[in-house]
């Protein structure tokens, strides 16, 4: 049986794993759907349809799956496995699509997660990021405290955003960004070389970032890209950098 404190108020039609664990004056809503292994601290709050896979920890005065209006039926929230919700997040559920976080990630004190936003796995959201709506973050990111990542952005896997960035457009995938609005500052290398990445693939991506953005950081030049983009034998990681700044949506210089 769940081991439930005598002061929350777990709604009974909420499923709960055999061994969950939910601390004092903690809330469960009604469709609530919790994994096993998983932690409700003291004071957390667990609403709407939201699921949460194993092993997750919800600190005290988090909320998920927080209604960003009244349509609390309709709203959904998926977490994966093995994550870290950390004191004061607020994660909102989203509505016609449902928000929704991959594994083993750690979202720390204060940050927000907007309706709709899709999360990967194995990123660091540091103290008050904030993440929009229906944007897309894909896996291995890391931010500073105070970031900002507006409604409908994507950032690229393995990027790093530092404190106090403003990230309007797409981000690219490896990068350091800084700045409002950001820059790339050049290849994530220390981060790369954490996630395992060899010196030759390192080595690829910084010489691509150098002629992609010419030591501006501001957009791609175009023409270096379409260079890149045509060149044989391409370092399969550099190739997905271009492929990711061809989407239609994502800032591209003009320069011929």
């Amino acid at each position: 049986m769940p081991e439930i404190s005598q002061k929350a108020i777990v709604e009974a039609s909420a499923e709960l794993a055999d061994d969950v664990k939910v601390g004092a004056f903690a809330y469960i809503g009604p469709a609530v759907k919790i994994g096993p292994g998983c932690v409700i601290a003291n004071n957390a709050t667990v609403v709407t349809q939201t699921t949460l896979g194993a092993n997750c920890r919800v600190f005290p005065m988090a909320v998920v799956g927080a209604a960003a209006n009244d349509s609390e039926k309709r709203c959904r929230c998926v977490i994966g496995q093995a994550n870290i919700i950390r004191e004061h997040v607020t994660v909102y559920a989203g509505q016609k699509e449902p928000t929704e976080i991959g594994d083993d990630n750690l979202i720390m004190i204060g940050c927000n997660v907007g309706s709709g936003a899709k999360l990967g796995s194995h990123g660091i959201f540091a103290n008050f990021t904030q993440i929009g709506p229906r944007s897309v973050i894909e896996d291995y990111v890391r931010t500073s405290g105070f970031a900002l990542i507006q409604a409908g952005a994507t950032i690229g896997a393995y990027t790093f955003i530092s404190g106090y960035a403003g990230i309007d457009s797409d981000a690219p995938p490896y990068a350091i960004v800084q700045g409002f609005p950001f820059r790339v500052r050049g290849a994530n290398t220390e981060n790369l070389r954490r996630c395992g990445f060899g010196e030759d693939d390192i080595r690829a991506l910084r010489i691509a970032f150098r002629e992609l953005f010419n030591s501006t950081g501001g957009e791609v030049n175009g023409k270096a890209m379409r260079k890149l983009s045509r060149k044989s034998g391409l370092n399969r990681h550099v190739r997905q950098l271009i492929e990711f700044m061809q989407r239609d949506t994502y800032r591209t210089g003009q320069n011929a």
